[in-house]
């Protein structure tokens, strides 16, 4: 399994520093999903959220608390650069948690009884953290079971990987909704070409994809929406993006 540096980091803040410009149309995006949900509270506990390089402010700014919890310790600091004069508008109070939130989510859910939950562009990158397909895959598996009853929603990888200019349709689809489904989210009820396959011409995809195993995390019947992320010029991901209101839906 190939190393990426998607997990925080020097290396990654850079790189997301750069590429800000080249990512801020799926930034917009992600932005006008996140518009469309109603958390149920005023605390949000964002797992994963890093420095914020793709996160909306103005949606941050619906929160009176924001308790921020990530492995990396470069976060708190970049967070606060991005996101620190839109919360201090809104009166929003920031802390930071550095912790694995997958290991310890359950202390952490104990500890916030009244808080919405969201995974910022993390799970999708278990995989890589664990080293193990399966078991990455079984992980994932049980987020909604481990999130019964909450509120809670999550953006992360489904697929990644190499693309060519010249294999672009000449008007590409950059987002799509879909319904999840057993074997993962269904697009328009179309049959016969698989997703994957879609969603690939949709960035010139070519050669083989990377897929992070996160089909299963959220419960069947979620209205979920798929986001194009042209992440280099030659690497692009196609995210997932769900909410899942408190006692909504089940597996």
């Amino acid at each position: 399994m190939a190393d990426r540096d998607t997990t925080g980091g020097l290396r990654w803040h850079l790189r997301a520093f750069w590429l800000r410009q080249r990512w801020r149309p799926t930034t917009e995006l992600i932005a006008d999903w996140l518009d469309s949900v109603q958390p149920a509270y005023r605390e949000l506990l964002l797992i994963g959220g890093s420095a914020g390089w793709m996160m909306s402010s103005r949606w941050l700014q619906r929160f009176n608390r924001i308790v921020l919890i990530d492995i990396d310790p470069y976060a708190p600091a970049l967070f606060r650069w991005n996101h620190g004069r839109a919360l201090k508008q809104s009166s929003t109070r920031l802390d930071f948690m550095q912790c694995d939130a997958l290991r310890d989510l359950e202390d952490i859910l104990t500890a916030h009884p009244h808080a919405t939950i969201f995974f910022d562009n993390v799970l999708g990158q278990h995989v890589y953290r664990v080293r193990e397909f399966e078991r990455a895959e079984r992980d994932l598996n049980r987020i909604a079971q481990r999130l019964a009853g909450r509120d809670w929603g999550s953006v992360h990888d489904l697929y990644s990987g190499p693309v060519s200019s010249k294999l672009l349709p000449a008007a590409p689809v950059m987002s799509f909704s879909s319904i999840q489904q057993p074997k993962g989210p269904s697009v328009d009820g179309v049959a016969g070409t698989p997703l994957h396959r879609r969603l690939l011409t949709q960035v010139g995809g070519c050669d083989e994809w990377m897929d992070h195993v996160t089909a299963g995390v959220f419960p069947l019947g979620a209205e979920t929406r798929l986001i194009a992320w042209p992440f280099m010029p030659k690497y692009a991901h196609w995210l997932q993006a769900g909410w899942i209101s408190a006692g909504s839906l089940t597996n």
